[in-house]
């Protein structure tokens, strides 16, 4: 199966609590790639394979800012360059391991794996639900799924499965979610967003606002396919005479494989910042729904890929609810076959 990934696009391949002055590794877009800071606090981004030999340059150690392969000791400064071979006296010129470019927005290590000449023709995602002028309290959760990236962007976009996955967090009185009337698209982003009638708190809605058991309150729910490499879900509650409580989740998906993902996944919110017990309360609610979706993706990428060899392939249903997920497909697939027309034309002869 051809990955459905491109790989012009920013991702996170770690958060910053990750990278540190120790060699790490982690495995994206079918890259194995190395990351550890030097001396100045910046992160350095490598692909983690000795050019001698294909040995992980992460099984080495450091030396100063310099990374020494574990295997000869062949020794590397932080843009890849070849600086030493211990077993002779002269280093073969130009040898060197690629190097990546990187940005750091915090909690995020965003790293482009693609054409080295494209990335300064797109900058990392922003993330303007977290600025403005309240103050911000989160929590960060990392996981791997074993289900490709766009059954996690789809999934995202077509909250209807609540009812059925995670009926403990719906509101009493919500039946069904509004039809989506308007879905938003650009060259690279889609968006959607509904305004749910006026309903009473669900319990955790109770636990985490403070709001009457009775208090009937609007809710705003708005998610939106920034890139390939992060999904952003919005969820306010307007409470009738105060303010917007306002609960962010930003969920940054970056490949490993066809197969299998990794989401780095922040909740924040703009209310009761310094409740660290609060920030607790939902890092679990919502790592335990993390858990419970990976399961289900996970098992619809086993039976994915055994259909995938049938001779005749099933077609999937598509409903009203799927417009924004299908419009999220199809960007990531035009995303990849720019890029094939690009490499075709270059290997033309």
């Amino acid at each position: 199966m051809s990955p459905n990934y491109p790989l012009n696009c920013w991702y996170v391949l770690a958060t910053s609590d990750e990278v540190q002055a120790e060699l790490f590794s982690r495995h994206a877009l079918g890259k194995h790639v190395l990351l550890y800071r030097v001396g100045n606090g910046t992160v350095v981004a490598m692909d983690d394979r000795c050019a001698h030999r294909p040995h992980a340059l992460s099984t080495g150690h450091r030396d100063g800012d310099k990374v020494v392969c574990g295997y000869h000791g062949m020794t590397y400064a932080p843009d890849g360059t070849l600086l030493e071979v211990p077993s002779q006296e002269n280093v073969p010129p130009g040898i060197r391991v690629r190097t990546y470019p990187v940005f750091e927005q915090a909690p995020f290590v965003w790293v482009w794996l693609g054409d080295p000449g494209a990335a300064g023709l797109r900058t990392p995602p922003r993330i303007p639900w977290l600025t403005g002028e309240h103050t911000w309290a989160s929590s960060l959760d990392v996981s791997r799924i074993s289900a490709n990236y766009l059954l996690l962007h789809e999934h995202y976009l077509d909250l209807t499965n609540i009812f059925h996955m995670h009926p403990e967090a719906v509101p009493p009185d919500l039946q069904r979610l509004p039809a989506l009337d308007e879905v938003k698209v650009s060259e690279r982003s889609v968006s959607y967003l509904r305004i749910t009638v006026p309903t009473r708190p669900a319990p955790w809605e109770k636990d985490v606002t403070g709001l009457a058991p009775d208090a009937r309150s609007p809710r705003l729910e708005e998610g939106v396919f920034i890139s390939p490499g992060l999904h952003v879900q919005r969820y306010v509650i307007d409470p009738q005479g105060s303010r917007p409580l306002t609960l962010v989740r930003v969920q940054a998906f970056t490949p490993e494989s066809s197969g299998v993902t990794h989401s780095f996944t922040r909740i924040a919110r703009d209310f009761t910042p310094h409740n660290a017990e609060l920030t607790a309360y939902l890092r679990e609610m919502f790592h335990e729904m993390t858990l419970r979706d990976a399961e289900l993706l996970e098992s619809m990428q086993v039976r994915i890929e055994e259909e995938y060899e049938e001779l005749e392939p099933r077609r999937d249903l598509n409903v009203k609810a799927d417009r924004a997920a299908l419009r999220a497909r199809r960007i990531a697939r035009d995303m990849v076959d720019e890029e094939t027309r690009y490499v075709g034309r270059i290997l033309a002869p």
